[in-house]
């Protein structure tokens, strides 16, 4: 490791990308509260389908979860994960700017394309571990 990388000091953008992964774990932890209520509400013709949103749900906050976690810890293998979630998180954002949320579709992929920046800044990538190829 170089001098760079074992600062004893993460970088900011480190930090961002922490917090934005954070606040989209949150998001999700309560949407997917939202289903599970709307699961016990649902009649059982819907129940399947509705079981099965939900456990993706918690499954995407449990996933951003670890990908903050694993950004804390310093673990550069986490980083790789993390993008494809984020670039997985794109693909209903568009849909819901062009359905009819705007809005929501904005600021959800507003904080993807935030996150995949900060992670991939070189400051985060140095303070991963990864190097430069020569």
């Amino acid at each position: 490791m170089s001098a760079e990388t074992t600062a004893t000091r993460p970088p900011a953008t480190l930090y961002g990308a922490v917090a934005l992964v954070v606040l989209q774990a949150v998001a999700v932890t309560v949407l997917a509260a939202a289903l599970v209520y709307a699961d016990f509400t649902a009649s059982a013709t819907d129940l399947r389908l509705a079981a099965g949103v939900t456990v993706f749900a918690l499954a995407i906050a449990a996933w951003l979860g670890a990908v903050a976690w694993g950004l804390l810890r310093r673990r550069p293998g986490v980083r790789g994960p993390g993008l494809a979630l984020e670039l997985m998180i794109t693909a209903p954002a568009f849909f819901m700017i062009n359905g009819g949320m705007p809005a929501a579709g904005w600021a959800v992929m507003g904080s993807a394309l935030a996150v995949i920046g900060l992670v991939l800044a070189p400051a985060t990538t140095r303070w991963l571990g990864w190097r430069e190829r020569a």
